[in-house]
């Protein structure tokens, strides 16, 4: 508890001393002048490349963190887009070149398809840059960012340093651009919906004066204890179970016609009694748990005799193991549509991922594209910089800890009425599941006029599937046009 405090002591003062010390200039690696075309309007734009000084305590200047945007010349009610992707460890390749860039990677629709070297890039149709500056922040150590030989790792390597580290480069780029009266949207995937919540949180420690508009999370894993699915949770298998439906379904392993979406709603509906017989335990009769178990089958493919043997209840990790065991296939942790040979050895996980060379594609795209701006050392870039598997949540050795990441972002959005909260789940995500978005919601405060919740016939990176892009698209262009919530 003490040490704790003490931290939040320290991000309270290096707060208020970085909104009272100048901000630092970035330094430009390339910048270029161009031109794309959205719906139907040509729209000129800057693109640029840089890195910013940042600190780990005030005074100290120990790493970097970086950057690619996109802006044009703006009036003060444009708004500005910050976007990263999680890991953590990941710099923004993926959403720049999959999703919201003025140029995107085109991968193969079928996920049977075999996949290329590379991916096809071309002209981004349905970037968000006519209604919105893009930023895309790449954290200390990713990217073209770096950290010093004396960096303090332990800092940098936990989630209120890493977002203090982000709003300081993204205060900067306000600062160097103009910008610092914009509303402001912060746009999140993965683990970076976490760093999205403890941004908010460092943004207004730095700057109080700054608009938060809101905050977009994609693959969200704010409510932790669902996506990590701590085994004795009986609440996370429920949870996952529309996911769990859902994938059956599109393999044609429900015994049932169904249809994916259909399938989720069928198991959520489900959910209710499902938790109360997880909850009743040894306690429930013999006949109670054959009926259950037979109605999980029904939904997920899953033999009853697996569930009376495992005590009514299936774990996501497992789930990809057994669900195409006839045949000698497992599905992909990010993207169930996804599938690889099943190892003769398969344990209780299952790694590589399927999908994980889709997104390779997306990574090897930035090269070019940073190559179209101007840069001429684009191999330099990091897209993925694996740490020591020390990262530090806040939880401490505490047991008691909830990682309590929606109820940060709650309070901010209590502090700043105008906020408002966009969540977007692939409904083949095994990791964020949409059920997990769905209960994250419903424990939630938030009045209903303050979020929208969607889900995409994709997986986790759900841009990955052109219709599901199309459809995340048009709802990010709806949410940035939406009125503050009141």
């Amino acid at each position: 508890m003490i040490r704790r405090a003490l931290w939040g002591w320290a991000m309270l003062v290096a707060g208020a001393a970085a909104s009272a010390q100048p901000l630092p200039t970035p330094t430009i690696r390339a910048r270029s002048d161009q031109s794309a075309v959205i719906a139907g309007r040509r729209v000129a734009y800057t693109a640029e490349v840089g890195v910013v000084p940042v600190a780990s305590r005030p005074g100290r200047q120990d790493a970097t963190a970086g950057y690619i945007s996109y802006s044009v010349p703006a009036r003060r009610e444009r708004p500005v887009l910050f976007v990263f992707n999680g890991g953590p460890g990941a710099a923004s390749a993926y959403l720049h070149m999959g999703a919201l860039g003025p140029w995107r990677a085109q991968v193969p629709q079928d996920p049977a398809a075999p996949l290329p070297a590379a991916a096809t890039v071309a002209p981004n149709p349905d970037t968000l840059l006519d209604v919105a500056d893009l930023v895309f922040l790449d954290p200390p150590g990713t990217g073209f960012s770096s950290l010093t030989a004396d960096a303090d790792l332990a800092i940098y390597r936990s989630v209120d340093g890493d977002a203090d580290a982000v709003a300081q480069l993204a205060r900067a780029w306000l600062s160097a651009h103009g910008r610092t009266g914009a509303p402001l949207y912060i746009l999140g995937e993965s683990y970076g919906t976490i760093r999205a919540a403890a941004m908010v949180d460092a943004l207004r420690r730095q700057d109080a004066t700054l608009k938060l508009a809101g905050v977009l999370l994609l693959g969200q894993a704010l409510n932790m204890i669902e996506t990590s699915q701590r085994p004795g949770n009986v609440v996370t298998y429920p949870v996952a179970l529309p996911t769990l439906a859902a994938v059956a379904c599109y393999h044609h392993v429900r015994p049932a016609p169904c249809t994916p979406e259909g399938s989720a709603r069928e198991a959520a509906a489900y959910a209710e009694t499902y938790l109360a017989a997880l909850f009743r335990g040894r306690a429930l009769e013999s006949a109670g748990r054959a009926a259950v178990a037979a109605r999980l089958e029904a939904l997920t493919g899953i033999s009853r005799d697996y569930y009376l043997a495992h005590d009514l209840r299936i774990s996501k990790e497992r789930f990809r193991v057994e669900l195409l065991r006839a045949q000698g296939r497992v599905l992909g942790r990010y993207d169930a549509r996804y599938t690889a040979p099943r190892a003769a050895d398969a344990g209780d996980t299952v790694g590589p991922d399927a999908f994980s060379p889709v997104s390779d594609l997306y990574g090897k795209a930035v090269v070019e594209q940073l190559a179209r701006i101007g840069v001429t050392d684009g191999t330099a870039y990091r897209v993925i910089v694996r740490g020591e598997d020390d990262w530090r949540y806040g939880s401490g050795d505490s047991p008691f800890n909830d990682w309590p990441f929606m109820a940060r972002l709650e309070r901010a959005m209590a502090a700043v009425p105008a906020m408002r909260l966009f969540v977007g789940t692939g409904l083949y995500d095994l990791t964020t599941t949409v059920g997990a978005a769905d209960y994250l919601f419903a424990q939630s405060s938030l009045a209903p006029n303050r979020f929208r919740n969607r889900r995409y016939p994709a997986g986790h990176v759900a841009y990955s599937d052109d219709t599901s892009w199309r459809l995340l698209m048009r709802d990010l262009r709806a949410f940035l046009a939406e009125k503050p919530a009141r």
